[in-house]
């Protein structure tokens, strides 16, 4: 994109100098309008040769950004601000320059006549289809501020909800890497000392003492094969669920692990009527709905299910009536889902769902640290209990042998 010189005056009359990218004359001219310059003469220069930014190429574009992103756009559109002008005012104040690219070509597709919506869809790893699906449905309603409004709510409490999963399983995660630590520790400097000292009393060594001695050899000896033991089947589960059944059966599993399984169905579940509802409200027809909703869940067998429920309802079937044959719904998510069609209020039962979940979430995160801790010690004193008498049986029988 070509560069242009000018030279303008501002709001208090000092003349400025100085350079803008535009697609063309009239374009930079409009835009140092919006910058609130009074133009004099703008011409064509020659694009000056820049290195490439090392920090732009390092950042990256979190959830947090795309929050504020909506936020503010909600709150300038709100205040009557054209829609260009309202981005380009973003554009120039995002700390993340990566982003403000994305907005500044978003800006440029829209005064290029193509819509908000369709802008978005060139950039689905920052604004997914549910983003772009509601401010499509929010340009056609005339309420695209309170579709913004109702992104950005959304996304918010979608990623506290998944800051909360992961505050809570982060205990868990230092613990058993203390412990993978402490064990590589052991077998790799204390055991074979251990090991030397034993074999010069030449006693008959008891069976804890054998197999951590042949661990610590097979470690020592064929490390390697102890590392490609632990890469391979994470390397091999990746590959697996990235295919179509591997996905499916992990996902399936996701439902049924002690402890975790039920989170993960809350998660889903908050995430599925949130979505379904923000949709729905926003005058989507409910075949739309469900479409979009069925990409976006993060899990392969409720996304089957919704996609079974799209299809039958097409006949003329009931939402909750298939959402209960299906069997993946709680009871609650299908009655409250039977009232919203009832009484008219689907979108605000949906609300109410995604609200009860969330609260299920918040107890079961707080409770998931309390629940892990006995499985943990567990582990733990079953470690050390082993170490304990691998190590000190010997020593008592060596030193029997000795008073002898």
């Amino acid at each position: 994109m070509p560069f242009f010189s000018y030279r303008a005056r501002n709001k208090a009359g000092t003349l400025v100098t100085g350079s803008v990218e535009a697609a063309t004359r009239a374009t930079a001219e409009t835009n140092l309008d919006k910058m609130g310059l009074i133009p004099i003469s703008v011409k064509p220069t020659k694009k000056a040769i820049k290195l490439p930014d090392i920090n732009l190429l390092l950042q990256t574009i979190t959830p947090q950004d795309t929050i504020l992103f909506s936020r503010q756009l909600a709150t300038l559109f709100t205040a009557g601000v054209p829609l260009t002008r309202a981005l380009f005012t973003l554009e120039t104040q995002m700390v993340n320059k990566r982003l403000s690219n994305i907005i500044k070509t978003i800006r440029e597709d829209v005064e290029g006549g193509s819509t908000f919506a369709n802008a978005l869809k060139r950039h689905p790893k920052v604004f997914d289809e549910t983003y772009y699906s509601m401010v499509e449905a929010g340009e056609a309603g005339g309420i695209l501020d309170n579709i913004l409004d109702r992104l950005a709510a959304m996304k918010e409490k979608v990623q506290e909800i998944n800051s909360k999963v992961k505050s809570a399983t982060l205990y868990p995660k230092i613990v058993v890497g203390a412990i993978i630590a402490a064990t590589i520790f052991l077998m790799w400097f204390v055991v074979p000392k251990f090991a030397t000292l034993y074999a010069n009393f030449n006693v008959p060594l008891p069976l804890p003492t054998r197999i951590l001695i042949a661990l610590s050899n097979l470690f020592t000896s064929y490390w390697y094969l102890a590392v490609i033991a632990v890469i391979a089947p994470i390397i091999a589960f990746k590959l697996y669920v990235k295919t179509t059944p591997g996905r499916h059966n992990w996902d399936k599993f996701k439902l049924t692990i002690p402890i975790f399984g039920p989170l993960s169905q809350k998660v889903t579940m908050s995430r599925f009527a949130r979505i379904f509802g923000s949709l729905y409200k926003s005058g989507l027809p409910i075949l739309q709905s469900l479409d979009i909703v069925s990409r976006v869940v993060d899990n392969r067998l409720i996304s089957k299910a919704i996609k079974d429920i799209e299809t039958d309802i097409k006949g003329g079937k009931s939402l909750s009536d298939l959402m209960e044959r299906s069997r993946l719904f709680p009871p609650m998510v299908v009655q409250m889902a039977r009232v919203g069609e009832e009484t008219g209020a689907l979108d605000e039962m949906l609300e109410k769902v995604a609200q009860y979940y969330d609260q299920e979430v918040d107890s079961t995160v707080r409770n998931l640290t309390t629940t892990l801790e006995p499985v943990l010690l567990t582990v733990i004193f079953g470690m050390v209990l082993f170490l304990a008498l691998a190590i000190f049986l010997p020593m008592w029988d060596i030193v029997s042998i000795v008073k002898r």
